[in-house]
């Protein structure tokens, strides 16, 4: 009998954790995808601007972000041996660390912005319109950092309400911000991409200061003021980084690959590439119910192993597992069902529907797998083992995708559609290695509980 079903109260303790980190997943992610909705009515060069802009930026804020499961980790397992003391600096110091990568982060984009799309072989106009995308929404990325990271400390402590109410009131300062900007409502100018950039930026922005307001009011169960800054311990900052850093690794061979995957991509022309977006962002919408179940697998095994309790690990692992598969299961059916329909939202291109329609409906055969993986990554990162999952990312995708990416586009010139089976394929060895884990059950082994002497 499934777990979900048997076990009333820890269904109802998944879905407290993981209904609000899905909403917030599928917020975020719904940022960018107004952004190409909206912008999309311009045309297909304004699109791929949109695409590649946005692409750029998010991956470099999510790649330092990645730092942060460290820190969720770490507060998680606090809050399980019931140690408010811990959690506390943990978080202080993943401010000081947000604070100081963003400020590197919006130096280095802002001064090397040509080089970064120069690396791309788009068309002028999409260069130039994607030039200024960055260039805006570069600047506010310390805002965003410490926005993004301060949200996995409100994970660790099991509040995914918190992070939930601040996307979607960032989504709606966003989409009201598209709309006026972009085409020029309310007295203001029509900026087309340029502002889509500043109501991303101006969201960024609202949301970092909602985030430090309820860290500083203790309305998340842990109350940061200011004097905690100055209590400053390079320990802390080792035991954020060695569960941080092989996240932030996995994230950087990501990132890397995803640039490749693009300068490979755009080979095949503004309309595929236009389609393949269209498609790639749909699929992230569904790609967000899994981040959100992993999150809430990642926040109930840490508590449990802070707990030392491995039964109730064990059942929420598989509990999570299963909702992972229910909810992406949803995802595909639609996908299978109405592809073309779902195409439609994001442009009036019938070319673009008609090819990103197909593609998406191919992205129905992966949704499963998609699910699996995710949710037993978000296991093992639980437990404390951050390892495993990069050396599966990044095998998967430096040993396999990318290699086969090229030969199916620079030596054997298929279309996009291939590509998308090269996908399907990726997810499915992923997970046959991922299950092989889990069922093994190694990652139940040598389990630490650091915090459980401080009782």
């Amino acid at each position: 009998m499934l777990v979900l079903i048997s076990d009333k109260s820890l269904r109802q303790q998944i879905m407290r954790i993981a209904g609000p980190a899905i909403v917030e997943m599928i917020m975020y992610m719904v940022i960018g995808v107004v952004d190409i909705a909206i912008v999309g009515r311009l045309g297909a060069i304004p699109l791929a601007a949109v695409s590649l802009g946005s692409e750029i930026f998010f991956s470099i804020v999510l790649f330092m972000e990645a730092l942060a499961i460290g820190s969720a980790v770490l507060v998680a397992q606090a809050v399980g041996a019931r140690n408010l003391s811990e959690a506390r600096r943990v978080t202080v110091h993943t401010l000081l660390l947000a604070t100081i990568l963003g400020i590197i982060a919006m130096i280095a984009g802002l001064v090397y912005t040509d080089k970064i799309l120069g690396l791309f072989a788009v068309e002028t106009d999409v260069f130039r319109q994607a030039r200024d995308y960055l260039i805006i929404t570069f600047r506010i990325t310390p805002l965003a950092l410490i926005l993004y990271m301060t949200n996995s400390i409100f994970r660790g402590l099991g509040r995914t309400d918190i992070p939930m109410v601040i996307a979607l009131i960032v989504n709606i300062f966003n989409i009201v911000g598209d709309y006026v900007l972009v085409y020029g409502l309310a007295g203001f100018p029509a900026l087309g991409v340029a502002g889509a950039a500043w109501a991303t930026a101006l969201a960024h922005s609202l949301g970092f200061a909602l985030a430090i307001y309820m860290l500083m009011s203790g309305k998340g169960g842990l109350t940061i003021r200011w004097g905690h800054v100055g209590r400053i311990d390079p320990a802390v900052f080792r035991r954020i980084l060695n569960l941080g850093i092989p996240s932030l690794a996995e994230q950087f061979f990501f990132n890397a690959s995803n640039l490749i995957s693009i300068y490979l991509l755009v080979y095949l022309g503004t309309m595929a590439y236009a389609s393949h977006q269209v498609a790639l962002t749909v699929e992230s919408i569904s790609f967000m119910p899994g981040f959100g179940i992993a999150v809430a697998a990642t926040t109930l095994v840490g508590q449990n192993v802070g707990a030392g309790n491995q039964s109730s690990l064990v059942k929420a692992a598989r509990g999570s597992i299963e909702f992972g598969l229910l909810v992406m299961g949803i995802f595909a059916l639609l996908f299978a069902l109405i592809p073309f329909q779902i195409a439609a939202i994001f442009t009036n291109d019938q070319h673009i529907i008609n090819l990103a329609g197909s593609i998406i409906r191919l992205a129905s055969l992966e949704q499963l797998t998609i699910a699996t993986s995710m949710v037993i990554e978000g296991i093992l990162k639980g437990t404390g083992d951050t390892r495993t999952p990069m050396l599966i990312s990044t095998l998967a995708t430096w040993g396999y995708r990318l290699p086969l990416l090229y030969v199916f586009i620079k030596v054997w010139h298929l279309d996009i559609i291939y590509v998308w089976i090269l996908y399907i394929m990726d997810w499915l060895i992923r997970t046959l290695v991922y299950i092989t884990i889990y069922r093994r059950k190694k990652w139940l082994k040598n389990i630490r509980t650091p915090y459980q002497s401080n009782h």
